[in-house]
């Protein structure tokens, strides 16, 4: 169950207004490895902490104070000890470690946001110039640099790893033989699937060089010989055919209504009478007010992704789906984790 963290109005407009400066705090004692010092430690002052993270007196206070002014850590007996928050969500052992999402924010995205605004003007993702690489997404750019790439899909994996869990639970795949995976990236939801479902054949359809990095990863020999690798481009190839289900996992946030409504007739032409394609994403309420993170999550899809995807609805990704041809769809909204699921069936 969700907590809160007391907060006034004039502090929330101070975290709007010094966002960046909130951001590089929390990013830095990450760096320093500060959450995990001050829990093996149980806790440390001033002159404690400037030693363990190898500083000067004077910097340490400064990311103490700052860090203690988010509720990140607090003060007691003396010594700066970590916040619930930060035993949850901060450390590797937590409930729920976010640092490959700190990572990807850090070193892909909030580089390119300066151009949101740009990027509106122009109705493209004008930020995209801050990255090196071929193509007019960041999916295409990635692939010159390869550090980069695995910070994306480390972070990537990390986020779909936990909403595909709920998912697990909630659909049932036993009636179905072969399923391709659009845009499965390192294979994670795809292992998953195989190993809970020993009959079940699995294809990754992605950028080949997200599929090479990702076959060396399955270690389970029957797992390997039932998840395939079919490099392609989804924009431009045609699909794999053979399956009888089609997963369109966390794609359709990327592109435009338009060109996800193109890409669901694509998997419905590869489909065969009685194939089912599944469409699970992050979403927004119906009435186009929150929330929350996806409106904050919407300008990256602007102003660096593709510059046409956005955190669309529920509605949105049904009414592409029954375009698309499916003569009967089924929705299921909040699955938590701000998700929903359209099942379309030809």
């Amino acid at each position: 169950m969700a907590t809160s963290v007391p907060i006034s109005e004039a502090d929330y407009l101070r975290i709007l207004i010094h966002g960046h400066t909130a951001f590089e705090l929390l990013r830095t004692g990450l760096e320093f490895d500060l959450f995990q010092k001050l829990e093996d430690s149980g806790g440390l002052d001033l002159t404690e902490t400037a030693e363990a993270l190898g500083v000067e007196e004077y910097p340490a206070r400064v990311l103490l104070l700052g860090l203690a002014s988010l509720l990140l850590i607090e003060k007691k007996d003396g010594k700066f000890v970590n916040a619930p928050i930060v035993r949850r969500k901060l450390l590797k052992d937590g409930e729920r470690f976010l640092g490959p999402l700190i990572d990807i924010q850090d070193k892909i995205i909030n580089k390119t946001l300066v151009d949101f605004a740009e990027s509106m003007r122009q109705s493209t993702n004008v930020g995209l110039r801050h990255l090196d690489g071929p193509g007019d997404t960041l999916y295409s750019k990635l692939t010159a640099t390869p550090d980069l790439q695995k910070v994306f899909y480390d972070n990537m994996g990390d986020a779909s790893n936990r909403a595909f869990e709920q998912f697990l639970e909630y659909y049932d795949f036993s009636g179905i033989k072969h399923a391709i995976d659009i845009g499965g990236g390192d294979g994670t939801n795809s292992v998953k699937l195989a190993e809970r479902y020993p009959e079940l054949e699995m294809t990754v359809f992605d950028q080949e060089s997200v599929t090479r990095l990702a076959a060396d990863k399955i270690e389970d020999p029957s797992v390997r010989k039932r998840v395939h690798f079919h490099p392609g481009d989804m924009l431009k190839d045609r699909l794999p055919e053979g399956a009888d289900a089609i997963l369109y996992f966390h794609i359709y946030e990327i592109w435009s209504l338009e060109r996800n409504t193109e890409m669901l007739r694509k998997c419905y032409d590869a489909l065969p009478e009685g194939g089912t394609v599944l469409v699970y994403n992050f979403v927004s309420n119906d009435e186009g007010t929150g929330g929350l993170s996806g409106g904050l999550v919407s300008p990256y899809f602007l102003a660096l992704a593709s510059g046409e995807g956005m955190t669309w609805s529920a509605a949105d990704m049904e009414k592409s789906v029954r375009d698309a041809g499916f003569s009967r769809v089924e929705r299921f909204a909040d699955l938590g984790f701000s998700h929903a699921l359209v099942v379309g069936h030809k």
